[in-house]
């Protein structure tokens, strides 16, 4: 059997003492986290304990600059000014959110924000290729 993670995997992203504020709270106060290759980790906690937080400073939620700290992501410090900039460098976020808008179909939801083009215009055939696949990862129809 062997392991999907040993010492000698390289560290992918390190989130080094991030503090992040709002006018009267301290959402997080000198948060480290480390991540090497092949490695899961599960952020927890109490409501409000600031898991959301910061995954918001890590996919650029809220932007470089409104937060103290460094994101280093594949060896190199990451700036990011919005959600955009992570996932063109790599990091994509699931929000815990279930509906994210309940009037859109699955296929809508699934590409919110990132829908295949084709000329300037959402390709539709090509985002329900796309999701019918995803789905299926996932065990879904």
């Amino acid at each position: 059997m062997t392991s999907l993670n040993t010492h000698s995997d390289p560290l992918i992203l390190e989130m080094r003492s991030i503090t992040k504020e709002f006018p009267g709270v301290k959402a997080l106060a000198d948060v480290s986290l480390r991540v090497k290759a092949g490695e899961i980790h599960a952020i927890c906690g109490e409501n409000g304990a600031g898991k959301s937080t910061l995954m918001k400073v890590l996919s650029g939620v809220y932007p470089y600059g409104t937060y103290t700290g460094d994101i280093v992501y594949q060896n190199e410090v990451q700036e990011f000014k919005d959600i955009r900039a992570s996932e063109h460098a790599g990091i994509v976020i699931i929000h815990q959110e279930l509906a994210l808008i309940p009037e859109l179909s699955i296929m809508e939801n699934i590409f919110l924000g990132n829908e295949p083009t084709k000329r300037g215009v959402i390709d539709w055939a090509e985002a329900r290729t796309r999701s019918t696949e995803l789905l299926a990862r996932v065990g879904l129809r």
